[in-house]
């Protein structure tokens, strides 16, 4: 629906840049890869508000590529990281970076295959991450002057500064992305080994069961773009061919966004484009490698604890904080002390349950006085019954 794009497009874009802050001061690698699926699936939100379905979808199918790969790959790293540690009755965070360093000597298979899942999540050339990423970049700017965007409309928003502003923030979290991956492979894989000599000697490369996986996901994660190469690359091989698949289903809903326009860019506006989006994953790359310096990490029992905003983005803004005093804490409290105490303890278990049990004791125990076995108490209450029958007639 058209009036829905706007919103799709700007939580879209902010959930980008917004999960990718917090990715750049995590150390548990599962968190910043956790966080860098959140900001990904911002990336999709943009594509799928702006219009550009099929760039959505396709970054969709690539992405789990490459996440996969990287989070399989996170996972052969904690398994050798917990054997290690289990090996010499170690009790450090398995899965913190700064336990870890130096890897790529003692874990080379997957050392490759993470690089390679990084390089294609930053967007480069010639790896899966770059075609779908960059097609999200390239669809978003194209709609800048086409949009039909109708929530902007009603709010006296162009729908092109909508568009335009969001291609900026998707430009930001890419140069985020690439400068966060290579942190996490510098501090995981590259420097000085930080595990410590005993856990030293138990580290090694996972079973091939594990790694055996990675390999095929780092082969798709190489050539998974080919599955929908732009125009401009049609020297490759075929073009287009997700886009001609899913026509049927998203074609109308994708003219619908545009004014039913078709969008085309020149070539030349494509290669500028791509080579804007490739400088800005290099210089992501570029940074984190230049500015980052692994030998001088220390293990997390050494590390001395973040301070001002390098602390906001480790605990992700607080929001999980937010969420449990806004939310979580206030629900609790109502359920406990309204809806179980109140209602449930008294009314429904007070009232009904135990009340209805209270009232047949004390309707059988009101019978059982009745029935005393006294002779005089029977005739007393068979003559009562005589006088109330016959008042009742009498009085009819």
């Amino acid at each position: 629906a058209p009036v829905a794009s706007l919103p799709v497009v700007v939580i879209g874009a902010l959930t980008a840049v917004f999960a990718a802050t917090i990715g750049l001061k995590q150390w548990d690698i599962k968190k910043v890869l956790a966080y860098s699926t959140v900001s990904q699936l911002g990336y999709m939100f943009v594509a799928v508000g702006a219009g550009a379905y099929v760039a959505g979808i396709f970054h969709l199918m690539t992405h789990a590529f490459f996440k996969a790969l990287l989070f399989l790959g996170s996972g052969s790293v904690i398994y050798a990281m917990h054997q290690a540690y289990h090996a010499t009755h170690n009790h450090d965070d398995a899965q913190d970076m700064r336990n870890m360093g130096g890897l790529r000597k003692y874990m080379p298979w997957t050392f490759g295959l993470m690089w390679i899942a990084t390089l294609a999540i930053s967007g480069i050339f010639p790896f899966a991450g770059f075609f779908s990423k960059d097609e999200i970049l390239a669809g978003v700017f194209a709609r800048g002057d086409h949009s039909t965007l109708a929530g902007a409309r009603w709010l006296g928003i162009p729908g092109e500064f909508v568009l335009y502003g969001a291609y900026v923030l998707a430009l930001a979290a890419a140069f985020m992305t690439a400068a966060y991956m290579t942190r996490m492979m510098l501090y995981t894989f590259h420097g000085p080994n930080r595990t410590g000599d005993a856990e030293r000697r138990h580290l090694g490369e996972a079973p091939w069961i594990m790694t055996g996986p990675l390999v095929v996901l780092g082969v798709l994660s190489v050539f998974g773009g080919w599955f929908n190469l732009p125009a401009v690359m049609g020297f490759l091989g075929p073009t287009g061919v997700l886009h001609h698949w899913l026509e049927p289903v998203v074609g109308n809903a994708a003219r619908q966004v545009t004014g039913g326009s078709e969008i085309h860019l020149s070539h030349a506006t494509e290669y500028i484009l791509i080579g804007a989006a490739v400088l800005i994953a290099v210089g992501g790359i570029a940074l984190a490698w230049t500015r980052l310096k692994p030998e001088r990490l220390v293990p997390k029992a050494q590390s001395p604890a973040e301070e001002g905003f390098e602390r906001v983005l480790l605990n992700k803004y607080y929001v999980d904080e937010a969420y449990d005093r806004v939310i979580v804490q206030p629900t609790y409290n109502v359920s406990r002390g309204l809806l179980w105490r109140g209602v449930d303890a008294g009314l429904i278990d007070g009232l009904a349950v135990n009340g209805t049990a209270y009232f047949t004791r004390f309707v059988g125990w009101t019978g059982s006085r009745l029935q005393s076995g006294q002779l005089g108490t029977y005739a007393w209450v068979i003559v009562l019954g005589v006088i109330v029958v016959l008042g009742a007639f009498t009085l009819r």
